[in-house]
Order: C-alpha cells, then structure tokens, then sequence
C-alpha cells in the first residue's frame, strides 16, 4: 500500500507539473535588446503552441515555426524618426520596447567610368528595370523557412560596410545598402543558406545577379559576379555554388556584394548574421 500511494503521489505532481507547463503564459524576446537603423531584429515568442499575431513598429510580423515556439525577423527602418521600436504580439506576453541609437554613415568617394555615374536614359530605364525585378523578386520569399540552420557568412574581409554614402565622380551620391567582401576573381560564391533562386539576371549598375529566397520573408542578393552557376527555380543547400566573383556592373574591383532582405527592407547583413535564429525542422502540432 505505502508503494502504491508513493506512485499515485508522483503522478499526480507529475500532472500538475505538466499542466503547469502547458498552462505557462508564452515569453517574448527581442534580440538584439538596442538596435540601430538598418538593423535586423528577431522576435520570438517562446512556449507558445500556435501561430502568434504581432507588430514592430506598427508593422506586421510574419511568423515561423522555431524550435522553441516561433520567431519573425523584422528591419529596423533606415529613416527611423523613433527612439525605439515597440514590438507587440497579442495573447499575453507583455510588449517590448527596442532602443534605437543613433548612427552616422561614413561618406566616400568613387571614381567609376562616366557612363556608369552618369548613365543616360535608355540606361535609367534598364536600371528602373532592373530595380523592379529585385524587388518583386522578395515576394518569392515568404512562407515557411527553406532552411534548418543558421545563415554562414561568406568568405573575403569586409571591403566597405552597410549603410556608407558614396559620391560619384559626377557628384550622384547614394547609400550602400550591402556588405561589400574582398575576394580575387571568379572565387566561388556559395549560398548563405539553402533556399530557391528566384532571379538571375544581367543588371545594369548591380551586374551578374543571384537572389535566394529562403522563406520565412528572407533574401539573399549576390552582386556583381562573373558570372552565374544557378538558374532560376533551382533549389539550393547552403554552400552551394550560386556563381563566381566578378567586377560586372558599377564596381571599382572584383569583389563579392552582398545584401539581405527582411520584411520591412534591406538590413545591414552582419547584423543579420548574428541573430539566433531557429527554425523548426517541422512545424509544431496546430500550425
């Protein structure tokens, strides 16, 4: 009897224990906790047995299954004219509100051929074009994540950053919005991450173009290479040879661009490399 009872004890506090879990109000993280402009964030929401519905910045978050409950990514916007950002998701986990410091960009000047700074009409017209086509091409991103680990940044030392403001021989400035890696011709260009190639095309400023879609509202763009190895629609795991290290477009030297897209726009691609993302390898019972 006292062996029977002693069972009937420990599964009963074994029930609660459970039910205590199961009754546990979901937790919301941000990562980073301060950001800049440009910046990629992360939200998850940890415990939670159902697709959340929330907002950063009064923008809709699109979220996945992660192995802990679920995760978006959102950009922190580059004209942000807030001192945070306040992320919201509904069903009980009290709201949170991200920090936003302040950065000034570098300036630099750029010697490039004159037809390059200063191209005319047919020319902006292609890069009209050619912009259009990038941009749909995020669409192709959405739903669930492609990939099961974490992104792998590229070989090469960062040759110029995100966000630097570059002044042309003609006096055109605009905002880099990559990350710029040093490497010597035709070096293999792998995919950060598995995903499906969405587009490939030969642009006018960005030249030999590669994007990957990985789901969960995630691009890759790889610029100015030799040349291509993918076609569109192909499917790719990470490591995957996408092209090789060129100088095609608007350049000043071989080199790999790279830039990120996330809901909400183009983020500074260290900044996205360094959040703990997590995806499910299976989408949790409910989803």
């Amino acid at each position: 009897m006292p062996r029977f009872t002693s069972r009937v004890a420990v599964g009963v506090l074994g029930v609660l224990a459970a039910a205590g879990v199961a009754g546990a109000e979901p937790k919301l993280a941000v990562s980073p906790a301060a950001v800049h402009p440009g910046d990629a964030v992360v939200v998850s929401v940890l415990g939670a047995t159902s697709m959340p519905e929330g907002k950063a910045g009064g923008q809709p978050l699109h979220f996945f299954p992660a192995k802990a409950g679920y995760q978006a990514v959102f950009a922190t916007a580059l004209d942000i004219n807030e001192d945070h950002v306040l992320v919201e998701v509904t069903g009980g986990p009290k709201p949170v509100s991200v920090p936003v410091t302040p950065v000034t960009f570098p300036e630099t000047k750029l010697v490039v051929e004159d037809e390059m700074a200063n191209p005319p009409k047919a020319d902006r017209e292609r890069i009209d074009a050619d912009n259009h086509a990038i941009e749909q091409s995020y669409a192709k991103a959405a739903g669930a994540p492609l990939f099961t680990r974490g992104f792998r940044r590229p070989a090469g030392a960062a040759t110029s950053k995100f966000g630097e403001w570059r002044t042309f021989n003609d006096g055109h400035r605009s905002q880099h919005l990559g990350l710029d890696l040093g490497e010597s011709e035709n070096t293999k260009v792998a995919a950060i991450n598995a995903g499906t190639v969405v587009l490939v095309r030969d642009t006018f400023l960005a030249g030999n173009v590669v994007v990957v879609a990985h789901g969960a509202g995630i691009s890759s763009l790889y610029f100015h290479l030799s040349k291509a190895s993918v076609a569109e629609g192909d499917t790719v795991a990470q490591g995957a040879e996408l092209g090789r290290v060129g100088h095609t477009g608007r350049t000043t030297g071989p080199h790999l661009h790279l830039s990120i897209h996330v809901s909400g726009g183009l983020v500074d691609p260290t900044s996205f490399l360094a959040l703990p993302l997590a995806p499910a390898a299976t989408p949790p019972a409910g989803t």
